[in-house]
């Protein structure tokens, strides 16, 4: 497939907007606010709420039915009818169809078939693995944005969301594979393939971005990861700290809040407007369940009849042992 094909069919999904306007429901960590920034150039963006993998958080006044009708952003979920922009690994195989998933949807993993049982290769894998970027980066690439975002600030977030800056160093091989795939003369993929943290300005760009951050309300811990454990204690600071601060449940005001500052500190730096419904309106929890995706439960032999018999609302294999489920959430009863 060319690269033209797979902007198509991004550009397929970003097509439908509810009042003029793209209305989300957000990813609560840099990358989903970052990509809520990025596509803030295409039309304006409204939050309407957020969705952790466990639990729904909707804005005050918001139903389920316009959480239905919304875009997801950084997000893979399986509710008929329902978009989304994710870039999770979801499928088991190359086979799998995902039963339950809008076909008006958009994730490399899927464009690209990329399946759990040829992925997790590790540092020394040849062969490609699972999509190695995060969804602000496609989504700046497929809106020809890339160009435009060159202050360090800027570069630094496409850097930091989802820990970016170390995957393509860890990763090596399979992040020039996925550049030749989908951003090849992409500037901003180039900038950060080219040796990002060797260069004392990017670094420097970096340290101030997590402390604007942290101020905003993500949370301080760094990755635990082993390979950022072997970090020197400078870099190992720009690791992690991706996710907003808090439990969602014990204190949903104060959290929307902050996603709400951290959305607009990502906007400011990226020169976007993007705003938020007020707090708060309820919170919807699924069920969660952490499973081998090499033995799915209640003899099910393959991953299209499990996620019907158990309307699974989202799911990713996060590691080669891991596959993370919920279910519970009903947006369309």
């Amino acid at each position: 497939m060319t690269n033209m094909s797979w902007i198509q069919g991004l550009e397929a999904v970003l097509s439908h907007t509810e009042n003029g306007r793209h209305e989300i429901v957000i990813s609560p960590d840099v990358d989903g606010l970052l990509s809520a920034a990025v596509l803030a150039f295409h039309r304006p963006v409204h939050i309407i709420g957020a969705y952790t993998t466990t639990h729904l958080l909707l804005g005050k006044g918001i139903t389920k039915r316009q959480a239905a009708n919304a875009l997801w952003l950084d997000h893979d979920v399986s509710e008929p009818g329902v978009r989304c922009v994710g870039q999770h690994l979801v499928l088991l195989n190359e086979t799998d169809i995902l039963p339950r998933r809008e076909p008006v949807s958009f994730n490399p993993n899927i464009w690209f078939p990329q399946a759990w049982d040829k992925s997790f290769q590790g540092s020394s894998g040849k062969k490609r693995d699972k999509y190695p970027f995060g969804t602000a980066h496609f989504l700046a690439s497929a809106l020809d944005l890339s160009a435009r975002f060159t202050s360090p600030a800027q570069i630094a977030l496409f850097a930091h969301a989802d820990g970016t800056w170390r995957t393509v160093v860890d990763y090596r091989a399979n992040a020039e594979i996925w550049q030749s795939l989908m951003f090849a003369n992409d500037p901003l993929i180039t900038t950060l393939m080219n040796d990002y943290q060797a260069h004392p300005t990017h670094l420097e760009a970096h340290k101030r971005l997590v402390q604007l951050l942290l101020d905003a309300g993500i949370k301080s811990q760094p990755s635990r990861s082993r390979k950022a454990e072997l970090l020197s204690p400078d870099l190992r600071e720009l690791t992690g700290r991706q996710s907003i601060t808090g439990k969602p449940t014990a204190k949903p005001v104060q959290y929307f809040q902050r996603i709400g500052a951290v959305a607009q500190t990502i906007a400011e730096i990226m020169g976007s407007h993007v705003t938020i419904a007020e707090p708060f309106g309820e919170v919807i929890s699924g069920v969660y369940h952490s499973l081998y995706p090499n033995r799915l439960p209640d003899g099910h032999d393959n991953l299209d009849r499990f996620m019907d018999s158990w309307e699974i609302f989202s799911h990713a294999f996060v590691d080669f042992r891991s596959l993370k489920v919920t279910n519970g959430i009903k947006l369309n009863d």
